[in-house]
């Protein structure tokens, strides 16, 4: 299983990187009674925000990852990414989210 933790804390270092740009951010919270189903799956969320554009990625437990961002004035999707399988040794952030993060940042399908 893939470290959540990993992953917050390489969050909350980019999001001082993101303030910069204008981009905020903000940690989506897991519904308690969800926690209590036997099939739940941890996950941890953030949605970013920008002046064109509006962002989340999700990533889960088990080793899986979803990314989109919509143009907020043209309710377009510019990128949509699903990924099956994270390892946690090859878990590098960084590279994996550079199209959302361009996408965010331009407003543009990529």
């Amino acid at each position: 299983m893939l470290s959540l933790d990993s992953f917050r804390c390489w969050m909350q270092r980019k999001q001082e990187q993101l303030q910069v740009l204008q981009i905020s951010t903000e940690e989506r919270k897991q519904n308690p009674e969800m926690e209590r189903d036997s099939t739940f799956d941890p996950f941890i969320g953030y949605v970013h925000e920008s002046e064109r554009t509006i962002g989340q990625v999700t990533i889960w437990a088990s080793g899986q990852m979803e990314f989109e961002v919509i143009n907020i004035g043209t309710e377009e999707r510019l990128l949509w990414t699903y990924v099956e399988q994270i390892e946690e040794q090859d878990a590098n952030f960084e590279t994996m989210l550079e199209p959302y993060f361009v996408a965010l940042q331009s407003g543009v399908k990529t």
